[in-house]
């Protein structure tokens, strides 16, 4: 089969189009309820925790058809395949990321007549993980807004080279993975309640997990909403045409707008942390009635 080469003109750099995020965080701390306020959302739910948002939610669980059992997993495949057809929905919620690891490895033990992994210790860790990372790759290059959400994890600790032992910040999912589900999204956030204060954070060090492909996005603690999302992504947008003298081109979805100058990255973010600073919240974090746009 005959394949044309692409044009050697550069592509320019465009994160405005769709959000590719994983976010986590301690229970109670906000995650499901910030995504609440993104366009059109969808919860592929595998707790059930989605009482206090109302977006739709599908139900990732053990299902009968008639007498036969369908596993989550292969629901979740088949959500997929919909999803990839087309569909109304602009964003997509995986509620948890772990929990959908572990409906895979299931399912592969199931397939295999293993009992567990260690049944076959030379190659059935990477046979599960190999499709877990397929099919989770397969739902983030879909044409939405994918937001992975995982619970967090404090039960390492490491001990710096000072001697001192500190505890380790991570997803609760094994490291190679977490690795691997990082490169694929654009950024990992964490979402924190400090406090009466439920806020979004980008900072990252040698004990926090985090980073992303935003790499005009200086580290901030900032409001637990949507707008602040947006106001990521509209930040590093305005920085990226600075750099490269680019005029702003239109997208589906209107993100807030900043100065086309230097500075505006700098602009934006004081702006989310007065922001903070002025809000007070005395309870978990409240759905935002999502606006219409023309």
């Amino acid at each position: 089969i005959d394949m044309a080469l692409p044009s050697i003109e550069r592509v320019p750099v465009n994160f405005s189009q769709h959000k590719k995020m994983w976010i986590y965080g301690a229970p109670f701390s906000g995650k499901t309820t910030v995504v609440d306020g993104a366009p059109t959302p969808l919860n592929l739910n595998t707790d059930g925790n989605v009482k206090a948002v109302t977006m739709a939610r599908l139900p990732i669980k053990d299902t009968m058809e008639g007498r036969q059992k369908k596993l989550a997993w292969d629901v979740f495949k088949g959500a997929i395949d919909d999803l990839e057809a087309g569909s109304e929905f602009k964003t997509i919620v995986l509620d948890l990321t772990e929990d959908i690891y572990d409906h895979c490895r299931k399912y592969m033990c199931d397939k295999r007549g293993w009992e567990h992994e260690s049944d076959d210790s030379f190659k059935a860790y990477d046979i599960v993980r190999s499709e877990f990372l397929r099919v989770i790759r397969k739902l983030v290059n879909l044409p939405y807004n994918i937001i992975l959400i995982s619970h967090q994890d404090v039960s390492k600790d490491i001990t710096k080279r000072s001697g001192d032992k500190v505890t380790k910040i991570r997803p609760n999912i094994a490291d190679k993975i977490a690795n691997k589900l990082a490169g694929m999204v654009d950024i990992v956030v964490r979402c924190i309640k400090d406090n009466d204060h439920y806020v979004l954070s980008t900072k990252t060090s040698d004990v926090i997990f985090g980073g992303g492909r935003l790499t005009s996005l200086k580290a901030v603690d900032v409001p637990n909403c949507w707008e602040s999302i947006d106001a990521m992504y509209a930040t590093v947008t305005a920085q990226e045409r600075t750099e490269t003298h680019e005029a702003p081109t239109e997208v589906e979805e209107p993100t807030p707008t900043t100065n086309d100058a230097v500075d505006a990255n700098d602009e934006v973010m004081e702006q989310l942390k007065t922001a903070l600073a002025n809000t007070e919240v005395s309870e978990e974090p409240k759905r935002r009635t999502r606006r219409t746009r023309n």
